[in-house]
């Protein structure tokens, strides 16, 4: 999925290397493990409730909010979904940078200890150096981290910023769903010149394609099974309907890094839930991924179409009609930038500044907030210390080493960008 594996060699330019220098002596190694630590520690996990779980609020309220005013954030809220947006700076400066953090992480599940925030030897697992042990240290917590800690250094650097930073800390993380997001640009008018959400092995990540979930309810008509003449047995016709959305809905678009806009079935259930019994009922889940340019909406209308063509269709033996009806789910939107978008360049000016290399880019293959943060007009890509093999799983870790590294470049794009005299020559217009 990788565009680019290879680094380049491209060196920054003297200002961006004088900005290095300035922040470099204040990222401190200690201190972003500490940091990484202190939010482990704080449940925020994915329940039944989504998004609407206490926990999650409360994470943001004891977690978050607190080191607001310390960071320099003079305006500081929680709106209607317990979402926080932080912002500091002129409401109307030339330049501004978002950045979209999460607080939901998966449940603790099997995982000892899941908020422990354990020190352990990274080097088995194939980390350098220390790594910490907690839910949500492999995905959001561990970028958190480093934003968090990436503020307090460009605080002790002294170095002054003019353009506007916005902070956001999302009752999201898990649920694939824009709700929270949605709600903090369309609600509360929040917006940026561009952002970056949270991210994986120390790359750029360009892009993903984007998902929308629909449950197509098969309606026939029950009877026992010694007499399925007498009744109309929905799983036959559940059978059916997948046949024709192969047919209709073919599994050939594609694009060249973000792959194929499939289109599978990820679940059946069939009532009623008794013994030799023709099944009245069928609910079939689907998952069509989708690709740049297309729309959630459009893409569960074509679903739809297919089901009505299944109006009346006679089972086999009874001759008996079926109905098909479909409902839409949650979605997230495609997203796609270019290697020269404000987001990758700017990205790529910090890692060079601060790492003194640029990183590779990659395609995701899961669907976050940037697809809807780009669909609404906000450049956005995604970046971070996140461990993709260790998500989901009781090896839930970040490496210090790295969450340091991310904690450097995040410190850059700040000061970089938002400095009264901007390390980085990009023009938020292009």
């Amino acid at each position: 999925m990788s565009e680019s594996n290879r680094v380049s060699g491209a060196a920054a330019s003297p200002a961006a290397q004088a900005l290095a220098r300035q922040l470099a002596p204040v990222v401190s190694y200690e201190r972003v493990r500490t940091v990484l630590q202190e939010l482990l520690r704080v449940p925020s996990p994915q329940t039944a409730l989504l998004e609407a779980e206490p926990q999650l609020r409360e994470f943001i309220r004891t977690a978050m909010i607190p080191r607001m005013a310390g960071l320099g954030f003079t305006r500081v809220r929680q709106d209607a979904l317990g979402n926080m947006i932080a912002e500091r700076g002129p409401a109307d400066a030339k330049r501004s940078l978002m950045l979209v953090m999460h607080a939901m992480n998966q449940p603790p599940s099997t995982m000892p200890d899941p908020y422990g925030a354990v020190l352990i030897d990274g080097r088995p697992h194939g980390m350098p150096g220390e790594a910490v042990l907690g839910k949500g240290a492999s995905e959001q917590k561990g970028t958190l981290a480093a934003v968090i800690h990436a503020i307090e250094a460009v605080r002790d650097s002294g170095v002054p910023l003019e353009g506007r930073l916005v902070l956001l800390c999302l009752v999201s993380g898990e649920t694939g769903d824009p709700l929270a997001i949605s709600h903090v640009v369309e609600k509360e008018g929040v917006r940026a010149d561009l952002a970056y959400v949270y991210g994986n092995a120390m790359q750029l990540q360009l892009g993903n394609r984007g998902r929308v979930d629909v449950t197509a309810t098969v309606s026939g008509s029950p009877s026992h099974s010694s007499r399925p003449n007498e009744g109309a047995n929905a799983i036959v016709g559940a059978m059916e309907f997948l046949r024709r959305l192969a047919v209709e809905i073919p599994n050939t678009r594609s694009h060249p890094g973000l792959g194929t806009a499939w289109l599978t079935c990820n679940g059946i259930e069939s009532f009623p839930k008794s013994t030799h019994t023709v099944q009245g009922t069928c609910v079939v889940k689907l998952d069509q991924r989708l690709l740049p340019g297309d729309d959630p909406h459009e893409a569960v209308a074509k679903i739809e179409a297919v089901a009505r063509s299944m109006d009346g269709w006679p089972d086999p033996i009874s001759g008996k009609p079926f109905r098909v009806t479909v409902e839409a789910g949650a979605y997230m939107y495609p997203s796609l930038v270019s290697p020269d978008s404000l987001p990758a360049r700017l990205l790529q000016a910090g890692c060079a500044a601060m790492l003194e290399r640029e990183v590779g880019t990659f395609y995701g293959q899961s669907a976050h907030d940037q697809g809807y943060l780009n669909h609404a007009g906000i450049p956005t890509a995604n970046f971070g210390p996140g461990e993709q093999s260790f998500a989901h799983t009781d090896l839930d870790l970040a490496s210090v080493d790295k969450v340091h590294d991310a904690a450097k470049v995040y410190a850059w794009l700040i000061a970089g960008y938002l400095g009264c005299d901007p390390a980085f020559g990009g023009d938020p217009a292009q």
